[in-house]
């Protein structure tokens, strides 16, 4: 049994929540949480995750739950697992001796904690550091280079023990499978370095993401600023954190914990929007960027809109859960029917706008016609925005399906 405290930022101050214990057996994993009773007491606490309500007693994971949502979310996303997989079998395989195996608790407490998702932090029993807290600094922008070097080292077959250090230092647990970094900026802030996949991307991604988020806030989303830069040749994009407000750490929970669902499950938008009926503390507003964002999602072809990739965010202040910035949105030209990853209505994927205006008055939208071509509006400035980008031609041609129906 592995166990650790669990602390929590408030306010800016860390606070002790309580204890999780993984148990591992026969193939198994799952976890049991209890919160202290001083935390229950603090005014401002609040439910870490949906399955741990705030009362005293032990919780433990339901079936198909190998840990609790809310420490999942701040886990290493597929990118940084095989980091630490990596790292552990180099490690291994240099001293001889049998590789560890990882289960869910362990990875999450393999992220480097200045790094961590949101603002959740662990302390192994009895000790007085951060877990997995780093002496080294994060990487600034002008080591994107020597990064981007490391991820196609990483990438190739036979990484070297170099790279795997260098990016296990700058590591993220920001979602996702795409190779990444944590960078600092001239100011001082954190962000996202998502890199390209040498040899295996069919397109530049990296440029067709960051004028997916740029359309997206020209169509009334918000969205993380983003930077677009070339390093080497390559695009690089650059997102900054909405989980940090300078030193302080936000809260933040996924769709997925907030549905209480489990990895690669499917569920509605409708489910989303009651999150923020109960949740938010500006439930109007938010339904109605949700329903922007469906809009969006449909126009641009972006399929990979599955409950991980819709978040939440904690407002200490006003004690609620409000709708983070929108991101990874990618369009998909694959030919054919698309379907997105969760559904408009119960049990509806495919990409349709007439299934969207028919759920529009339950994300309380007036004039759901005259919003749509709004969103369409700013969609229909894709090429030449891709232009403007230095995006060839011949990708343009590439992802005109992916837009054709904002263009209808």
């Amino acid at each position: 049994m592995t166990d650790a405290e669990v602390w929590v930022q408030l306010n800016g101050s860390d606070v002790r929540a309580g204890t999780v214990y993984s148990h591992r057996r026969r193939g198994s994993e799952s976890a049991t949480f209890a919160y202290t009773p001083e935390y229950l007491a603090k005014p401002g606490a609040y439910s870490l995750d949906p399955a741990l309500p705030m009362s005293s007693g032990a919780f433990n994971t339901t079936d198909g739950h190998s840990l609790f949502g809310a420490f999942t979310d701040c886990a290493p996303d597929r990118w940084g697992r095989r980091l630490l997989e990596r790292s552990e079998r180099r490690r291994a395989s240099r001293n001889g001796v049998t590789e560890r195996s990882f289960g869910e608790l362990d990875f999450t407490l393999g992220v480097r904690d200045d790094l961590r998702q949101g603002a959740i932090r662990f302390r192994m029993p009895d000790a007085a550091a951060w877990q997995a807290e780093e002496a080294g600094s994060v990487p600034h922008l002008v080591d994107l280079s020597r990064l981007l070097r490391a991820v196609e080292s990483v990438e190739s077959e036979n990484p070297d023990d170099e790279a795997l250090r260098l990016l296990l230092g700058a590591g993220s647990s920001i979602g996702g499978a795409r190779p990444k970094a944590a960078v600092v900026n001239g100011r001082g802030e954190l962000l996202i370095a998502k890199f390209p996949r040498v040899g295996s991307d069919e397109w530049d991604v990296m440029a067709w993401e960051h004028l997916s988020l740029t359309l997206a806030s020209r169509a009334g989303i918000n969205t993380p600023r983003h930077e677009l830069m070339n390093v080497a040749g390559r695009n690089v994009l650059l997102l900054n954190r909405f989980d940090r407000q300078e030193s302080h750490r936000i809260g933040y929970a996924s769709a997925m914990t907030m549905l209480e669902a489990v990895d690669g499950e499917r569920r509605s938008y409708l489910e989303i929007a009651e999150v923020i009926e109960q949740s938010s503390s500006s439930a109007t507003s938010e339904l109605n960027e949700l329903w922007r964002r469906i809009a969006f999602s449909i126009l641009i072809s972006n399929t990979d809109d599955h409950l991980r990739n819709h978040g939440f965010l904690r407002s200490d202040s006003e004690g609620s859960w409000n709708l983070s910035p929108a991101f990874d949105l990618n369009p998909n030209p694959t030919p054919g029917t698309k379907h997105l990853s969760t559904a408009i209505d119960f049990d509806t994927y495919t990409a349709n706008t007439d299934m969207l205006l028919d759920v529009a008055p339950y994300f309380r939208v007036r004039n759901p016609r005259v919003v749509l071509a709004q969103i369409a509006d700013a969609v229909s400035g894709w090429a030449a925005e891709a232009r403007l980008l230095g995006i060839a031609e011949s990708e343009i041609d590439l992802m005109s399906g992916a837009f054709a129906a904002g263009e209808r």
